[in-house]
């Protein structure tokens, strides 16, 4: 029943709801369905007012929520106004909210950067403040000298500015930075003045004088120095300002005495109220200071600086400096006076022998106790003496002798070279050359043969065959007296490589010098004097036979060599080309010289109108008159080329040699203008004849005194010892004759040769003196002699065209003159 009526009601669970079958099928009986009626009916009651009750709880419920919903719906309402208000208020940029909230953060930025930097620079204002303080204490101590204060009381400033980080990378720190070193670079300056005041120095053209100023405040306080070195240490610019200060002292009175020839110690004063030093100087004097006393003068000078600039110094200088007093002197100052010292005592006066390399020698001990005791004012260690200039150059005498000499050497071959005066040196005898010349030559350097050389010497001679080779013969002649002095110079050098037992570096430097000074000579003097050689016969031959000497010599050095030198195969070829060279220069020169001359004489005959008319009319008096004169001024020309080259001046081959070239090309002339001429007639004939035999004169020049002769005869086997006799001849006396008539006035009187031999030398050293005394006579022969003389080969010299043209000019046009033509021309072929 309970179960039915809660399923009516509705009041149970689904799960425990019972099958409606069942019920349905249960049997009820009218009071039970009664009873269940009346059930139902209270229960439906109560749930009517149950449900009654909760509807209206509800009612309220709902009301209340729709209140508090309408509540909301204003609120939100507003609150979407305002968001609105809002949204439009943000969305202005320029007075909208954003904007002016953006505004006001950027102003609350700036104001605070403004407040530090405000706050920076006050305290930056107070820093300055502090520096700027500082820095006019500083100036004032430097105006009252108190620079070792100014020194630290700088240090104390620049170490403030250092750490001063509020105007760290800022143009005020470096303004400050830039004033904190010029007021350093001013203490330094000042430093220096005041020692340099402290010790005065005066130098006029007489006096070298070093004084110490009195009568001050920092001489009374005795300490002033002390306090200028202290303000430099502090600064760190101590060894800077005592380099600058010693550099000053060097420069403002060492230089100046060690420049003067003679000083000489004046006054060395010790009282501090007069105290100088003084040393007197004399530029003109012809003596030059020993070197004991130039090393006492400069140590003594710098003892008393120390003694003026450092009162602690001792009195006397007893080389035991220590502590400031070794470091008052710069190294640099201390080295450039010892490498002065030993320029002006041991460089300028390296000799050039051997003897004197000897006196000098002794006075190196001077040198180098100078050395000690100078750098034993400096601050250079005592040990070091590895790199000192007076220990190093003595070490290096002998090397510097040997520079020396190849040095004096090159300037001797330099002046030889320049030597304008062109003294003659005659070798009155054949040089042969030996042991005993080469002692001679090597006599006046002052020390004597060397035994290397000696042995090489003997060697050569030993080696020559039949006793005296003809390479070791030079013929008498005239040379320079430079090249006579330039080849002593050179077996000079010779000898010097060879006074060391062994063969060294230095000797190949001697040895190779040697050779220099001969390539040095022939290249500077054919330069220099190259117009004057063009110009003056006597001088051109003149270089000819100092080109021959200098060969002469150099080859028989080449021949030394083997046995001198290290390298014997490369001296002995240097030398070699060396003698090749001076052979070559002055074969080439002379050669020029012949060719010229020859030309110049050749044009004397024919380049001039007038003498070209003068053959075409011969027979005129005109013609005559300047065939005379043509005749006299080849011979003159001739005479004069002779004069400049008769022995001895050259050797008689030679001689006759080079006069042969010029009268051939007289002779040439001569032919080719009597040749060219188309038609001779009878007188002209025979005034060329004449003419031509007058030119044919000139083969009396061959003719030389048989004194002159004498010397050359067997020249090779029976040559004596050279003999020495300087001659300084001008060149005037060489070419003195300007007329004919001087010439046959110096001729007359002389054991001379007859007309015979000089007629036989002319035939043999002139090749158309035949032709020319031929021409003379074809010009008065027949037409038959000519041929009669050709068929003879009398006339081989001439050609059939030569011949054929001096017939049709002689002869006229005639039938047995075509026969003749015709004949000369078949006996050629």
């Amino acid at each position: 029943m309970d179960v039915y009526i809660q399923h009516l009601t509705g009041g149970s669970d689904s799960d425990t709801r019972p099958d409606s079958g069942a019920v349905l099928q249960s049997t009820l009986d009218i009071a039970t369905v009664t009873e269940l009626s009346r059930e139902l009916g209270r229960r439906l009651d109560t749930s009517k007012e149950a449900i009654l009750r909760t509807l209206c709880e509800n009612d309220r419920v709902y009301e209340r929520a729709i209140a508090e919903a309408d509540k909301a719906q204003l609120e939100i309402s507003e609150l979407l106004r305002g968001v609105d208000d809002m949204q439009a208020l943000l969305g202005n940029e320029r007075s909208g909210i954003h904007a002016r909230l953006v505004n006001a953060t950027e102003n609350e930025t700036r104001l605070r950067v403004q407040l530090q930097d405000n706050s920076a620079v006050l305290a930056c204002l107070r820093l300055l403040a502090q520096l700027n303080a500082s820095l006019h204490s500083m100036d004032a101590l430097i105006r009252e000298g108190r620079l070792d204060q100014a020194a630290e009381m700088l240090v104390s400033l620049e170490h403030e500015l250092s750490t001063a980080t509020i105007i760290g990378n800022t143009r005020i720190s470096d303004v400050l930075a830039n004033r904190v070193e010029l007021a350093k670079e001013g203490i330094r300056h000042n430093a220096i003045t005041a020692l340099q005041e402290v010790l005065v120095v005066r130098v006029d053209d007489g006096l070298a004088q070093l004084s110490v100023s009195t009568g001050t405040r920092k001489l009374e306080q005795g300490s002033y120095t002390q306090s200028l070195f202290a303000a430099l240490d502090t600064l760190g610019a101590q060894d800077e300002a005592l380099a600058a200060y010693s550099a000053h002292f060097v420069k403002s009175f060492i230089n100046p005495v060690l420049a003067s020839p003679a000083i000489s110690l004046a006054t060395h004063s010790a009282d501090m109220s007069t105290r100088r030093f003084e040393v007197r100087r004399d530029g003109l004097a012809t003596h030059v200071s020993s070197t004991a006393d130039v090393c006492a003068i400069v140590v003594n000078a710098f003892v008393f600086a120390n003694q003026a600039l450092l009162p602690d110094y001792p009195a006397s200088d007893n080389n035991e400096n220590t502590g400031r007093l070794a470091s008052l002197w710069a190294p640099e100052s201390i080295s450039a006076v010892a490498n002065m010292v030993v320029e002006r005592c041991l460089l300028r006066s390296i000799p050039t022998t051997r003897h004197e390399l000897e006196e000098l020698r002794r006075t190196t001990d001077v040198l180098l106790e100078f050395e000690s005791r100078l750098f034993a004012l400096g601050s250079v260690s005592a040990s070091d003496i590895s790199n000192r200039p007076i220990h190093t150059a003595v070490g290096r005498l002998d090397d510097l002798f040997i520079e020396r000499r190849c040095d004096h050497a090159q300037s001797r071959a330099r002046e030889l070279a320049e030597d304008t005066s062109f003294a003659l040196f005659e070798l009155e005898r054949h040089e042969v050359w030996s042991l005993d010349f080469v002692r001679e030559k090597v006599g006046d350097s002052g020390c004597g043969i060397s035994p290397l050389l000696a042995e090489a010497c003997e060697k050569a001679v030993a080696s020559a065959s039949g006793g005296v080779s003809a390479d070791f013969v030079y013929p008498k002649c005239f040379i320079s007296r430079s090249m006579h002095r330039l080849v002593s110079e050179a077996y000079a050098l010779v000898n010097e490589a060879t006074l060391s037992s062994d063969v060294s570096a230095s000797s190949c430097l001697l040895l190779g010098s040697a050779r220099q000074t001969f390539d040095l000579y022939g290249a500077l003097y054919l330069t220099l004097h190259r117009a004057q050689l063009t110009k003056i016969p006597a001088l051109a031959w003149q270089f000819f036979n100092d080109c021959m000497y200098a060969s002469h010599h150099a080859g028989i050095i080449a021949q030394l060599i083997p046995s001198l030198s290290s390298t014997p195969s490369e001296g002995k070829e240097a030398w070699l080309e060396t003698a090749r060279h001076f052979f070559g220069v002055g074969s080439a020169h002379i050669a020029d010289l012949v060719v010229r001359e020859s030309r110049e004489l050749g044009a004397l005959i024919g380049n001039s109108s007038s003498n070209r008319d003068a053959f075409y009319n011969a027979a005129s008096d005109a013609a005559k008159e300047q065939l005379e004169k043509s005749r006299k001024q080849v011979r003159l020309a001739v005479t004069q080329l002779a004069r400049a080259m008769q022995p001895p001046v050259v050797t008689p081959r030679i001689y006759y040699q080079t006069l042969g070239h010029y009268i051939d090309a007289v002779f040439a002339a001569t032919i080719e203008m009597v040749a060219g001429i188309r038609d001779i007639g009878v007188d002209d004939s025979q005034v060329l004849s004449d003419h031509c035999r007058s030119i044919c004169s000139l083969s009396d020049l061959f003719r030389l005194d048989s004194h002159i002769l004498a010397p050359y005869q067997n020249l090779l086997m029976a040559a004596n010892a050279p003999g020495e006799h300087s001659v300084s001849v001008e060149l005037d006396e060489l070419l003195d004759s300007d007329s004919e008539a001087e010439l046959h006035q110096s001729l007359e009187g002389r054991d001379v040769q007859s007309s015979i031999q000089s007629a036989r030398l002319a035939k043999e050293h002139c090749k158309l003196s035949s032709k020319l005394v031929q021409l003379a006579d074809i010009l008065l022969i027949s037409r038959a002699d000519i041929l009669a003389r050709r068929r003879a080969g009398l006339l081989a010299q001439f050609t059939a065209e030569e011949l054929i043209g001096l017939i049709r000019a002689l002869f006229s046009d005639t039938n047995e003159r075509a026969q003749d033509i015709d004949t000369l021309k078949s006996l050629d072929q």
